[in-house]
């Protein structure tokens, strides 16, 4: 980090099902930061911190949503409903950064740039497949996973092009400062396997809505974190956010996250994932 003037702090792993929360989430994204911090702290020549943190540091499910002011997330909201317990991950990112903001509040010397992007779609560069719960999801959408259907569970979507041009903006523009929630196109699953169906007909996306009282059944059966708690608190809500901060102050136009959806899953059809 020496003689660096701009420091960009990355994600951490973006994992929904672990053995330990604490120790598999929250420890890896909080000792991971404030490493990274102490050490911009040590470092004289830098004058600015760009964070990558996440809608989740703004919201823990759709349900918090309807209980934000207006019904509408602003980047003045901070996840208060999540916790070790109940999404850790979102509480992961939560805790990570206030670490920041609480550190940056402590010295004058670096200024603070964070980003909070929604679900990040898009194709990956070089190397195999990820596996992170990005790809995890597409794989289920066009795999047949929602064959027989899918829960009504609304989020949003950005394109990860558009988040590293949001990035770059935020180190170089003088006057960049401060949250922005980077956020294209809300929708379900049922829309994002559209989007897909519309370039690949032949792709088995989930054409039917299940039910919330059967996801409310079967759901912590098929997957441990996704809690009755979760889906009385998410599915079925609308996902609502101002976007307006990043393309005012930042200068960013998204470009359209449901291209990066296809051209993520056609990634995948040629590697294999998929049958061609």
């Amino acid at each position: 980090m020496a003689g660096c003037g701009i420091v960009f702090h990355t994600a951490s792993p973006y994992i929904l099902s672990v053995a330990d929360p604490q120790r598999d989430l929250v420890d890896l994204a909080l000792k991971g930061t404030r490493n990274v911090l102490e050490s911009v702290n040590r470092t004289d020549t830098v004058t600015r911190v760009v964070l990558t943190s996440s809608c989740a540091a703004i919201y823990g499910d759709t349900g918090d949503c309807a209980d934000a002011p207006g019904g509408i997330l602003t980047e003045e909201i901070w996840n208060t409903t999540s916790s070790i317990d109940h999404i850790p991950y979102s509480y992961s990112k939560t805790v990570a950064e206030r670490a920041v903001w609480e550190m940056a509040s402590a010295q004058d010397r670096w200024r603070l740039v964070v980003m909070n992007p929604a679900g990040i779609y898009g194709p990956s560069v070089g190397g195999p497949i990820p596996t992170s719960e990005s790809f995890n999801l597409i794989r289920q959408i066009a795999g047949g996973d929602f064959k027989s259907g899918a829960p009504h569970l609304e989020t949003c979507k950005v394109d990860v092009r558009d988040v590293a041009e949001a990035h770059l903006r935020g180190a170089y523009l003088h006057d960049a400062e401060g949250r922005h929630i980077l956020a294209e196109k809300a929708g379900t699953i049922i829309d994002m396997g559209a989007a897909i169906s519309a370039a690949y007909p032949d792709a088995p996306v989930p054409r039917r809505t299940m039910p919330k009282w059967l996801v409310w059944l079967i759901g912590p059966l098929v997957n441990k974190a996704l809690t009755r708690k979760t889906v009385s608190r998410t599915i079925g809500h609308s996902w609502r956010a101002d976007n307006s901060k990043a393309p005012k102050s930042l200068g960013l136009t998204f470009s359209g996250s449901d291209k990066g959806l296809v051209e993520m899953y056609e990634q995948m059809r040629d590697a294999g994932v998929f049958p061609k």
